[in-house]
């Protein structure tokens, strides 16, 4: 049976290279576009659901096509994400910074809950967040998208542990050219710091992490299995899973607390 593939956000710039990539592979390719407009120039053969993740209707309705259709998913992808409202906590308007934690954090969940059912049963799924800036230090000015992110974090080992047809695990992908930089450029001198170092990653053609990478890394943790990285934040620079991942594996396996959300010290 061709395995399939839920990406939340597929019209997103890294859920479509990853839909890409997955089609190549394989793999059916179910997913969510936020608008008419986003929806555009996606395959055909995609089965593509509208859905903006604050509309909770539009999230009962996939629940309804998805049983209608007798979808079953073996990876449950969330690549949906957005860094406003940029600046001081003090200084933004509290709303947009909940309904920024909504649809970072919360919405998805609310559609991991509702698709739960359509797994494939009887064998093990995977399921991936993507973390952000802030999980080893403060963001500044980007609270709301840093909180989500810990959210998501602490989520993923709370959910691998509850299930145990589930994998669960979380990827730290680095920096990607996106969209979502744009947030930043719009936001000017509220983004502090961070609106001359996102400028000058724009402007290098070289810098950044691949769509290859990103998907790589996914099907590494997805082949690894729940035991060696079922609740972790997986760093994708920053740690050895490529060329088999061989050392990585065995430091994951003698270690349970390590690329969790912990105090630093806190037996």
């Amino acid at each position: 049976m061709t395995p399939c593939v839920f990406i939340l956000g597929v019209s997103s710039d890294i859920g479509r290279e990853l839909g890409l990539r997955y089609t190549r592979a394989g793999w059916r390719v179910v997913g969510t576009y936020r608008t008419a407009h986003y929806k555009e120039g996606l395959p055909n053969d995609w089965v593509l659901f509208p859905c903006d993740v604050l509309d909770q209707s539009q999230i009962d309705q996939i629940t309804a096509q998805c049983l209608k259709m007798e979808i079953q998913w073996e990876t449950w992808i969330s690549a949906v994400g957005v860094l406003d409202p940029i600046g001081p906590f003090s200084q933004v308007s509290f709303s947009d910074w909940e309904r920024s934690v909504q649809a970072n954090c919360l919405a998805p969940l609310s559609v991991l809950h509702s698709m739960y059912p359509f797994r494939s049963i009887g064998n093990m799924s995977s399921v991936a967040f993507f973390a952000g800036a802030g999980s080893n230090g403060p963001a500044t000015n980007y609270s709301a998208y840093c909180a989500s992110k810990i959210f998501l974090i602490k989520m993923t080992e709370l959910l691998d542990d509850e299930n145990p047809d589930l994998n669960v695990f979380i990827i730290g992908p680095g920096i990607v050219k996106t969209r979502i930089h744009q947030q930043t450029i719009v936001a000017g001198s509220r983004a502090g710091m961070n609106l001359e170092k996102v400028n000058s990653f724009l402007t290098n053609e070289t810098a950044g992490v691949s769509h290859d990478e990103i998907f790589d890394c996914l099907m590494w943790c997805h082949k690894a299995g729940k035991e060696v990285v079922g609740g972790r934040n997986i760093s994708l620079v920053g740690d050895a899973w490529r060329s088999g991942g061989l050392a990585l594996k065995d430091k994951l396996l003698s270690n349970s607390q390590i690329y969790k959300l912990r105090r630093f010290g806190n037996d």
